[in-house]
C-alpha cells in the first residue's frame, strides 16, 4: 500500500530512552520489517543523537527480519566525538535481538578546498517517462522507458514539502534501499512469490549522502543492478536532482532465491 510523507510521522517518533531511543514499525505481509524503514530510522536517530551534525555515512548490516507492527529499541552507541566528525553505531533490537547494526559517520560540513562533480550526472526530462508503483517511497514515481537488467533511472516525487534537512536525508536512504533487488525481479523474470513470502531482501546497505537535499525538486536515481548468481545480488546507484546535481551514492548487497512455496 502506498504511503504519504504524513503516514511516516510513526517512524519519526523516536522517544528518547537511556540506551537510545524506542522506535514505532509497520506491519507487513510477510511479517519482517521493512529494510528501507529502518534506514529512515537510522539517519534520523543518528542526527538526534548527535545535534550539530549530519550523516555522511551509513553502513547497514540487516541481521535479522524482525516482527513488524511492534516497536523497536534503537541502543546508540559513540565511538568517536570530536569537531569535525563523529562515530555512533546504532543497534535496532527487539527483545534482545539485533534486527540491525549501523555505523554512521557524522560531519560538519566546511568550505569548499575542491569542487568537482563527475560530468556523466546531467538533467533528464523525466516528465515522458512512464508512471509506477512507487513502492515504499511516500509519493510519486516515474521510470525510464531504457530501464531494464543494465541499468535503470527512476524519478521520485512528493506532494508535501520537506522543511527538516533531517528528514529529507533520512528519505534519500529510504529510497536507495529496495532499487537493486526489486529491479532484478522486476526485469530478470523471477516467478511470483506467493503471499506473504519474498524472492529477495537486502543483507547490506552502505548510503553516502553528500549534498544538502531539496526534495521540492524531485530525486533521480540511477540504478546499475550489476551482478546476480549464488542466490545473491549485488549493484550500485546514484541520487541527483533534477538539474543532475549529485546527492549521494548506495551500494546494495542482497539475497535473491527462488520463491519457496507458502
Amino acid at each position: 500500500m502506498s504511503r504519504t510523507l504524513t503516514d511516516l510521522a510513526p517512524l519519526m517518533d523516536l522517544r528518547p530512552t537511556e540506551t537510545g531511543f524506542r522506535a514505532e514499525t509497520f506491519a507487513t505481509a510477510h511479517g519482517s520489517i521493512f529494510g528501507a524503514y529502518l534506514l529512515f530510522q537510522q539517519v534520523l536517530a543518528a542526527e538526534r543523537a548527535m545535534p550539530g551534525k549530519r550523516v555522511i555515512s551509513l553502513q547497514t548490516i540487516f541481521a535479522n527480519g524482525g516482527r513488524s507492527g511492534e516497536p523497536i529499541d534503537i541502543v546508540v552507541e559513540t565511538l568517536q566525538e570530536g569537531r569535525s566528525f563523529a562515530s555512533v553505531t546504532l543497534s535496532f533490537t527487539q527483545d534482545g535481538v539485533v534486527v540491525s547494526r549501523a555505523l554512521a559517520l557524522m560531519t560538519v560540513d566546511e568550505d569548499d578546498f575542491l569542487r568537482h562533480q563527475s560530468p556523466a550526472a546531467s538533467s533528464v526530462r523525466w516528465q515522458d517517462w512512464t508512471d509506477r508503483d512507487p513502492g515504499l517511497w511516500p509519493g510519486t514515481a516515474k521510470q525510464s522507458p531504457d530501464s531494464g537488467m543494465n541499468g535503470l533511472s527512476v524519478r521520485l516525487g512528493l506532494d508535501e514539502p520537506v522543511t527538516d534537512p533531517s528528514v529529507a536525508r533520512a528519505l534519500v536512504a529510504l529510497c536507495s534501499e529496495p532499487e537493486v533487488v526489486t529491479s532484478f525481479i522486476r526485469f530478470g523474470g523471477v516467478p511470483d512469490a506467493p503471499a506473504g513470502r519474498v524472492p529477495g531482501n537486502v543483507l547490506t546497505q552502505t548510503v553516502t549522502l553528500l549534498e544538502p537535499v531539496d526534495l521540492g525538486s524531485g530525486l533521480i536515481l540511477r540504478v546499475d543492478p550489476a551482478y546476480a548468481g549464488h542466490g545473491r545480488a549485488h549493484g550500485s546507484g546514484l541520487v541527483t536532482d533534477d538539474s543532475g546535481r549529485l546527492l549521494a551514492t548506495f551500494s546494495t548487497t542482497g539475497v535473491l532465491r527462488a520463491p519457496r512455496p507458502a
